[in-house]
């Protein structure tokens, strides 16, 4: 097994256990959630930077990377929205916006033009990193009672400019490729 494939499992593999930590009250717990959120964005990072400098692109990476990722962000997006730091129908736009994209990719590889990451998914992948770094902070913060008073007005501002950032990219995507959409349309 590759390098860059056994760091997407782990990233898999610590997916349940950063959402179980979110559920938690406790201020170790919840650093603990922040940490393995850390070394899951970290290999994603890593997994990538080795498989594109090193020439080791699998098609099991090509195909399970940015399933992970996108397991990775959505389920903390959609644990954020139960613990109500979130509202669900954003989320719903989120997942909307994925299944989106990775429909014109799937159309496109289909038909034989492979569509890889570009400046826009990697501008939505950050600013929703940094979203989910901020938010877990302010759930440490939480937990110790620290003063938060515009900490949830300012994440749920910040959660729906993103969001609506990411539908625009998104549409954005699909206008540069309608023409192998509508081909056969």
């Amino acid at each position: 097994m590759k390098i860059t494939n056994l760091l997407t499992i782990v990233r898999l593999l610590l997916i349940p256990f950063i959402i179980a930590l979110l559920y938690s009250s406790s201020t170790s717990f919840l650093i603990l959630a922040l940490a393995l959120f850390l070394i899951a964005s970290f290999t994603d990072w890593l997994d990538g930077y080795i498989a594109r400098n090193y020439n080791l692109i699998t098609t099991f990476g090509t195909f399970i990377d940015p399933i992970a990722d996108k397991i990775l962000i959505l389920g903390i997006f959609f644990a954020f929205s139960d613990l109500n730091l979130v509202p669900l129908w954003m989320v719903l736009l989120v997942l909307f916006r994925e299944l989106l994209v990775s429909g014109v990719r799937q159309v496109s590889s289909m038909k034989g033009k492979i569509i890889g990451a570009n400046w826009m998914g990697k501008t939505k992948a950050s600013l929703q990193i940094l979203f989910i770094l901020l938010a877990q902070i302010y759930l440490i913060l939480k937990s110790i009672n620290y003063p938060l008073a515009y900490w949830p007005k300012f994440l749920y501002l910040f959660f729906l400019g993103i969001t609506l950032l990411a539908l625009l990219f998104a549409f954005v995507f699909v206008y540069w490729n309608r023409d192998l959409l509508l081909k056969d349309f």
